[in-house]
Formats: C-alpha cells, sequence, structure tokens
C-alpha cells in the first residue's frame, strides 16, 4: 500500500510530500523546503532510519529550505537533485533566498545529480526522474506508479513562472507538451495548492491547452 502525505511548509506554503510504501516499509520524501513538525512526526513513526531519498524538483529556497536539517536527522536518506540545479542549493542569488532574510539556510552539496530518463531504485520498484526545464534550467518531475510529483512545472490550472533565473520560456512550453503527453491519467502532486490529475489539466489548464495547440515557434 503506497500512502501520500502532503505538508505545506514555510511563508510561500510550499508543498513537501512524505510517500510511504508499507508493503515495503521504506519511504522517501519530496521537496524538503521549510521545517515541519507533522513531516518529521511522521517520518519518526514510519522509522526515519527507512527513509531512502530526499527528492529535490528543483533549486529555489522554499522547496530545498530545510533540506540539511532532513539530511542530519535522517543522513541514510540520499539527496537527489536535477543536475543543472546543483548549483543552487549553494547559491543564495539562484534559489531566490537572499530576497528573505528570514529564509536563509545553511549550504549543501546533493547526493546524487539525475537528469532525464535516470531511475532511483526504491526497493523492487523505480523512481523515474523527468526532466522538465522551464521554471529553472534544472527542474525535474519525479514518476512513481500512477504519481508524478511536478514540482512548479505543472500546478492546478497552471505552470511557473519563468522569469526567474535560469527560468525560460521555450524550455517550459516544450516540458509542458513533454508532460500532457504521458500515458494515462497520472495523479499529479505540485509544488503548491492542490493535487490534480493530468486527464483534468488536459481539459482545463488553459496554460496547457496553448502550449499544446500554438505553433508558438
Amino acid at each position: 500500500m503506497i500512502k501520500v502525505e502532503c505538508y505545506p511548509v514555510g511563508e510561500i506554503e510550499a508543498n513537501c510530500y512524505a510517500v510511504f510504501d508499507t508493503e515495503q516499509d521504506i519511504c522517501f520524501v519530496v521537496d524538503t523546503g521549510a521545517p515541519s513538525e507533522e513531516l518529521e512526526r511522521s517520518l519518526d513513526k514510519f522509522g526515519g532510519e527507512k527513509l531512502k531519498y530526499i527528492l529535490l524538483t528543483h533549486g529555489h529556497f522554499d522547496h530545498i529550505g530545510n533540506t540539511l536539517a532532513i539530511k542530519k536527522k535522517y543522513p541514510a536518506a540520499a539527496v537527489v537533485i536535477g543536475r543543472e540545479d546543483s548549483k543552487f542549493t549553494n547559491d543564495d542569488y539562484l534559489n531566490l533566498s537572499y530576497k528573505f532574510e528570514s529564509r536563509r539556510f545553511d549550504h549543501f552539496d546533493a547526493d546524487k545529480e539525475v537528469g532525464n530518463a535516470d531511475e532511483l531504485p526504491f526497493g523492487n520498484k523505480t523512481i523515474k526522474v523527468i526532466e522538465t526545464p522551464g521554471h529553472t534550467k534544472g527542474g525535474v518531475c519525479y514518476l512513481f506508479e500512477d504519481m508524478l510529483f511536478t514540482g512548479d512545472t505543472i500546478m492546478t490550472g497552471t505552470t511557473g513562472r519563468m522569469d526567474l533565473p535560469t527560468g525560460n520560456t521555450r524550455d517550459m512550453i516544450n516540458s509542458v507538451r513533454l508532460i500532457a503527453g504521458l500515458e494515462g491519467d497520472l495523479r499529479l502532486f505540485c509544488g503548491h495548492g492542490n493535487a490534480t490529475t493530468l486527464d483534468y489539466e488536459r481539459k482545463h489548464n488553459y496554460v496547457m491547452e496553448y502550449y499544446i495547440n500554438e505553433d508558438l515557434y
């Protein structure tokens, strides 16, 4: 059985997710952006030593800000980030923390940098990496079974902004088209706001519809 818990964290309420595979007795978390006592209670109850990955969808402070603290508490977990965003973890301009004095955090290095089609072993299953640049150059989504953790690439009814360091509109268009073309009605767990489904976004996300149907090049 797979259980997903969502914790909106920090002043921007970025979504941090914990995914528990109770059959395999292991778990992973996505986007540890700010402290969450609820997250840590859940991990401790499940067994912190069973945490295999801290997966980061991109390098903005509201998604990575508490990563070092979680890594120190659960050292067996591997910190994973997209290869092109690896420098964000040590650069306050790129990760935008310089804009928010209260959100400064200790720099860190990821344990593993990933790119498109990389697969992370998770017990007898795999977590697939899909490169989705646009919001940042190194943004990635993580596909696990029928769940896609989209970060700030796709959010309910819209996409992430592209006017921040390393953001790029053409890259976002290609990434949205890529996600729209994935098979099945995946469950989308977004970086902000409510979860959604791929079918719902195909039908109701006006930005996705525009990017798919218009000749933007």
